[in-house]
């Protein structure tokens, strides 16, 4: 409580700083709205009492901080202008540290959302475009320059509606300090897991900016949601482009191989619109199969090699009969056609004209068939799609492919969105594949060992409980 009475409105530091208001007050530390009396302008003055207690790397913190933004010349990031210290006179035995930057007027994001604000897409965007710009200049110095605490206390939406980065009481440089074991600093929630690793990289603030930008369309802290995989779930609590989610969820992605790797490259996907490609991952099944399986975070697919004319081993019954009677009935036509030329008989007087005879008349037959069978139509476009499906499964192969990006499940002969989806599973035998819907089932594949089937039903329930 002492600290509260060390410094009062009006108090002169250095016999340049008067101070106005203070802006934060937390052990040890404070920060002062102040006027410049030399130039006239206000600016932020930030204090920090050294005593016994005190962590020794707070203070390494503080002292980076001001030879960073020294360094630093961006318009939307607080101008440094000094870094001086009090005698323990003045600080009540306790020697004090001051940092005086730019006052920035406006509010932060943070006390935005605490009024009850909420971002719609086109201002969550903006702010994106305008966050990765100063980051673009952060990590592009020569001694590259790492924030580690973006979230939206640090960001403020100024008077001119520009949004400005502050408080780099965590900025690490990478470069100059090379090898050099850091202080783990970040925000719960906002920070990713290499940084509580001490193994920051540029990538790590673009995971705080996404974050912070879940943050602000859902008006949920991130700590908050729900997670599955360390991915921050958070597609159910908004409605906005699914290209914009995509990306968010590229900036938050754990993984570090896969996760947007700079600010120019988020940006450039940001404006452009451009999916995010992610690498295929092979899975290898656990034992000698014909299927193989490619996956990535956004798409899931599933090869299945021709089988050739062994495929004819397995043919279901009643569809093979349905082959032999329609085979049969071409035939027989086609050898009554044959008989009646062979003996002369000849209505046309021209032997060129008898195989259009036997196509009419094969047509007429199954005319017939369909008229006196009023289902003959249904199972005729049955049989067609079996035979169909049959030659091309089993002769050229297929692929059925997930997609995250378009929300959808494909095979040649059907297209679900995967909100239909309701459960994957086999049949009674284990041999077949299906995809559960409210209407139907669809079939992904048959004649499969129960290998194949339950490692198969398995990486796709994997798949979409991850997605």
């Amino acid at each position: 409580m002492r600290d509260n009475f060390l410094f009062h409105p009006n108090q002169c530091l250095k016999e340049r700083y008067q101070l106005q208001q203070q802006l934060g007050n937390n052990a040890g530390r404070q920060t002062w709205l102040a006027q410049d009396l030399q130039s006239g302008e206000q600016m932020t003055v930030k204090l920090l009492a050294f005593n016994p207690q005190m962590e020794w790397d707070e203070f390494k913190l503080f002292e980076r901080e001001a030879a960073v933004l020294k360094q630093l010349n961006h318009p939307r990031i607080p101008q440094y202008r000094d870094y001086f210290s009090l005698d323990q006179k003045i600080g009540a035995g306790l020697c004090w540290f001051g940092l005086v930057q730019d006052y920035i007027p406006g509010k932060s994001l943070q006390q935005l959302l605490n009024e009850g604000k909420r971002f719609t897409e086109s201002q969550v965007r903006s702010i994106a475009k305008q966050v990765l710009d100063i980051l673009i200049y952060l990590h592009g110095l020569n001694s590259p320059v790492l924030h580690r605490d973006i979230k939206p206390s640090n960001l403020i939406l100024g008077e001119d509606k520009q949004i400005y980065l502050v408080d780099f009481g965590a900025v690490q440089d990478s470069a100059a300090v090379e090898g050099v074991t850091f202080t783990v600093v970040g925000t719960s929630g906002y920070a990713p897991l290499e940084q509580f690793w001490g193994q920051a990289v540029p990538a790590s603030d673009l995971y705080a900016l996404g974050a912070t930008l879940i943050h602000l369309l859902t008006g949920v802290s991130p700590a908050d949601l729900p997670q599955r995989n360390l991915r921050i779930q958070f597609r159910e609590q908004v409605s906005i482009n699914p290209q914009l989610i995509s990306w968010i969820e590229a900036l938050t992605e754990p993984d570090l191989d896969l996760r947007l790797s700079c600010a120019s490259q988020a940006l450039d996907a940001l404006e452009t619109g451009q999916s995010i490609r992610y690498p295929l991952e092979t899975v290898c099944p656990p034992f000698s199969t014909r299927i193989k399986l490619e996956k990535n975070k956004n798409k899931l697919i599933v090869y299945f090699a021709a089988k050739g004319i062994m495929c004819f081993v397995n043919i279901p019954v009643f569809l093979f009969m349905k082959l032999i009677l329609f085979f049969s009935l071409i035939l027989s036509l086609l050898f009554v056609d044959l008989c009646l030329t062979l003996i002369g008989f000849n209505i046309l007087k021209n032997l060129f004209f008898m195989p259009f005879l036997t196509i009419i008349a094969s047509l007429y037959i199954f005319g017939l068939w369909i008229l006196l069978n009023k289902e003959g139509l249904i199972h005729l476009k049955k049989m067609y799609r079996d035979i169909r499906n049959l030659i091309r499964a089993n002769f050229w192969g297929y692929s059925v492919v997930f997609d995250m990006e378009e929300l959808t499940c494909q095979r040649f002969d059907f297209h679900l969105l995967l909100s239909e989806i309701q459960g994957v599973g086999s049949n009674h035998s284990g041999k077949a594949i299906y995809l559960k819907t409210r209407k139907e089932d669809y079939c992904l594949a048959n004649r499969l060992t129960l290998s194949e089937s339950s490692w198969l039903v398995c990486e796709i329930k994997n798949w979409l409980a991850n997605c």
